[in-house]
């Protein structure tokens, strides 16, 4: 009992700390927000900083601009792990299955960089005086870098977009890669028995293996774009821009009686955070109580 039981008492205390600074702050936050006698509002409790951002037209194009960002992210991330563990999959069950796991350590290369790098990079690659526009502008197919698209600092948040999805996606194969672990040789000569072939045998086995940690993979990755900071703030723009940004210019640029309206604003992104991951899991229980 004690050797089951140990991981998770190793653990206790660090889940305890984690707890304890996440719900304290979350609660302080709501506090805030509602305008409980401070040095910002010296009344009593209110919710007039959620009502003026509900009747906000800028708060609304933040949030579905935050939405479409968050979403894109996460499909492409998405369908981009999925085709690499594919390609891994090939390779395990073909002749050259002894560099799946070579191939897989340099999927996860990436991973060891933060996100500031890639937005770097993002920026190096495709601003309108960087390496892609001056590969272009050499060979003549523009005649002027001001031809070169917008894509870093544009107002669809193409550049924020590409750098979720360079930087999320080997999380997904490494999230995915245990599942490709317990596919066997004989499972491959088991298809062809029966008729069928390599791609059938993923297409209707191993995919449905994926489904699970691809579907907790993807919660968590549209939770962290959804309220993620650094990247929006330095590779988005003034307007449209990202929830995130909009909290910090609210509460580092505004009156000391403005800033509760920056702690509703995170309060509002925890909110429909956790509303996702209520529906997600409803769906999920469903969907298994009818296998059951």
């Amino acid at each position: 009992m004690y050797q089951k039981t140990r991981p998770y008492l190793l653990l206790l205390p660090a889940i305890i700390v984690t707890i304890v600074l996440f719900v304290s702050g979350l609660i302080q936050g709501f506090i805030q927000s509602l305008g409980i006698p401070s040095i910002y509002n010296m009344g009593g409790i209110t919710f007039v900083y959620y009502k003026e951002l509900f009747m906000s037209t800028e708060f609304w194009v933040s949030f579905f601009m935050t939405l479409k960002v968050a979403i894109i992210s996460t499909v492409l991330s998405a369908l981009g792990g999925t085709c690499i563990v594919y390609l891994l999959y090939i390779l395990k069950t073909g002749v050259f299955y002894k560099f799946t796991s070579k191939f897989k350590l340099l999927i996860q290369i990436p991973m060891l960089f933060p996100y500031l790098v890639y937005s770097y990079i993002i920026l190096l690659i495709f601003n309108r005086s960087g390496w892609i526009s001056s590969v272009f502008l050499k060979l003549g197919i523009i005649n002027s870098i001001n031809e070169f698209p917008v894509i870093v600092n544009d107002e669809f948040g193409i550049g924020i977009i590409l750098t979720y999805v360079l930087k999320t996606t080997p999380f997904i194969v490494l999230m995915l890669y245990p599942v490709i672990l317990k596919v066997e040789s004989n499972w491959l000569e088991l298809a062809y028995m029966l008729g069928g072939s390599r791609n059938e045998l993923f297409k209707k086995v191993i995919l449905k293996m994926l489904i699970n940690p691809l579907k907790i993979s993807c919660f968590i990755i549209f939770s962290y774009t959804f309220a993620e900071f650094e990247i929006p703030f330095l590779l988005g723009v003034t307007y449209p821009k990202m929830i995130s940004v909009y909290s910090y210019q609210i509460y580092m640029n505004s009156d000391l009686i403005e800033r509760p309206k920056a702690f509703a604003i995170n309060i509002i992104a925890v909110l429909v955070i956790i509303g996702i991951g209520y529906i997600f899991n409803r769906l999920s229980m469903q969907k298994w109580r009818k296998i059951k």
